[in-house]
């Protein structure tokens, strides 16, 4: 039988791996063009597998069905992607090709979370997961947690991926993509969690371990799905994540913050105190100035609103590269957020931001809060009196958007584009131009499994689909979309909607409102021309601001 490095090679190919532990959505391998004897002593999978991996191809845009795509692997945490994973990681004829590598930490798509039901622990998946440090050649990696964090049984729920077991994956991750890994770390990072499960042991094949243990992978991009909003001293300190954080070559973060919120009971999520520590601590984190000072792309979007309260302070952040600036369920509320984001970007003589996205992102007009607000930072909340549920006050902010716009109008002539609405957020299903562009591409004739998988695999996307096209105006647009879902247009994603009362947003606060505090005004105007304004005659304001920016962008794009 040919050796698979040399079928490989002969090709010339670069290839994708995406390592994934649902055993119908195996990894996008397409392996094609390899012999079935060969597909099978590598993979060890049945057909179905073989056609579901090259089914997965170009989901999200990760790769090509004519290519050889072991460039791509997803690892997930169950059926035999582990076996899988670690086959490849041992052959450096594979493992030297994958430059892509996607973690989803999911058990199976049958397995309910956040519902004290039952939980296969994927003791496998955490197994085979120091094998990652044999893919010495990776440019990018995107983690994918589950999207129910928190402290664990707070209100008589278990969570599944507590923050133990977070801290234990992303701290695998950080050292094996810096270069650090080794069976001594591991043990380390071991004997500081907590484990659920007493009887769980590591398994540890040392002689089986590959690849260089000492260099670091050159990444360039680093996307993670469902980041715990919970400030994790042992991972802060960990000289691995200082190391990756500090990596001239990373360029490129794309980071989706979710939070814990129990729909059932009367709890309110403005208690929960992590958050607060988390936003606190993040330009020292993973925003900071080792990181920021590179980034040429940054995306930052939060489950829930965030700017205002939990604060983020950015008064002090430059971004100096950065060209790239998606915010997702931002908050404006004070003046110097203005001028912070037209004055990023400017590093060696730059001229500031040149893409533009604000999904979701709203101007809060009124609070009702705890008070007294801090005397500090003036319109902010003082935490110390919120959390002491101290009597609230109603308090009312005059920014505008009309400010927003005409000021940058002004100070961001580097901008070409500029987009502001609404994007996917539903976490527990994909956009609907993006499913049924897939399925056409593949002749509709998948059956529910493959769907049930795609559906999953092209969710929780909202924060790396930012600037992919509008949705298709399915309520009353013009143009059939079966006909505009044949084309390629929403095979890389679906991004924001900035149609009507999208755009422009308001929102309001209630600190006795649960389970959390924020009221989205847009809903109520989502098919309307015409948004929610805060007073009469706002919205004919910013519109009008809005239209004389989008002009100008579109003169300057002209001219680029």
């Amino acid at each position: 039988m040919a050796d698979i490095s040399e079928l490989l090679c002969r090709r010339s190919q670069q290839a994708r791996l995406r390592w994934n532990g649902r055993p119908s959505i195996l990894a996008e391998y397409s392996l094609k063009f390899l012999p079935d004897d060969v597909k099978e002593l590598q993979f060890r999978g049945p057909k179905v597998e073989t056609r579901y991996r090259s089914s997965f191809a170009n989901v999200g845009g990760w790769g090509d069905d004519s290519e050889a795509d072991l460039n791509m692997c997803t690892k997930q945490g169950f059926g035999n992607s582990a076996e899988r994973f670690v086959t490849i990681a041992k052959s450096p004829g594979l493992r030297n090709l994958v430059h892509e590598l996607t973690i989803d930490t999911s058990v199976d798509l049958d397995v309910e979370y956040n519902c004290n039901g039952s939980y296969p622990y994927p003791t496998e998946f955490l197994d085979a997961l120091v094998y990652m440090h044999c893919f010495s050649s990776l440019s990018a990696v995107h983690l994918r947690f589950n999207q129910f964090c928190g402290e664990d049984d707070r209100v008589g729920v278990g969570i599944e991926e507590t923050y133990w077991f977070r801290y234990r994956v992303l701290d695998t991750v950080f050292h094996c993509i810096a270069g650090m890994w080794n069976v001594e770390k591991q043990m380390e990072i071991e004997e500081k969690v907590e484990d659920e499960l007493d009887n769980y042991e590591r398994t540890y094949p040392e002689d089986e371990f590959t690849g260089s243990l000492s260099k670091a992978m050159t990444l360039n991009e680093l996307t993670i799905s469902n980041l715990a909003d919970f400030y994790d001293p042992d991972l802060a300190s960990s000289a691995a994540f200082i190391k990756v954080m500090s990596m001239p070559s990373l360029t490129n973060l794309k980071l989706f913050v979710t939070t814990e919120v129990n729909e059932n009971t009367d709890d309110s999520i403005a208690y929960y105190e992590e958050k607060y520590a988390f936003f606190d601590h993040l330009p020292n984190t993973w925003l900071s100035q080792s990181i920021s000072d590179n980034l040429t792309v940054l995306s930052l979007y939060a489950r829930d609103y965030w700017g205002w309260f939990p604060k983020m302070n950015f008064r002090s952040m430059k971004f100096p590269q950065l060209k790239v600036l998606a915010l997702g369920h931002y908050v404006f509320s004070h003046d110097w957020q203005i001028d912070w984001i037209s004055s990023i970007g400017r590093g060696d003589g730059g001229e500031g931001l040149r893409e533009l996205y604000l999904d979701d992102c709203s101007i809060l007009y009124q609070a009702f809060q705890a008070s007294p607000l801090d005397e500090s930072d003036p319109g902010y909340p003082n935490l110390g009196t919120v959390l002491d549920q101290e009597n609230g006050e109603l308090h009312s902010y005059t920014i505008r958007w009309s400010h927003i716009l005409s000021r940058w109008s002004i100070t961001m002539g580097g901008l070409r584009i500029f987009r502001m609405g609404h994007g996917h957020w539903d976490a527990d299903d994909a956009p609907e131009d993006t499913i049924e562009s897939h399925l056409i591409d593949r002749g509709e004739n998948e059956d529910e499994e493959y769907q049930i998988a795609l559906r999953y695999r092209l969710s929780n996307n909202t924060h790396r689909s930012f600037d992919c096209p509008e949705p298709i105006d399915r309520a009353y647009g013009d143009e059939d979309p079966s006909k505009i879902c044949a084309t390629s247009k929403y095979l890389q994603g679906s991004g924001i909607n900035g149609r009507g009362g999208f755009k422009l947003q308001y929102i309001e606060y209630d600190i006795n409102t649960h389970p959390s505090p924020w009221y989205e005004k847009f809903w109520s105007y989502r098919l309307d021309d015409e948004g929610f304004e805060p007073e009469e005659g706002t919205w004919a304001t910013d519109i009008a601001t809005l239209e004389e920016l989008t002009a100008k962008i579109k003169i300057r794009a002209a001219n680029y």
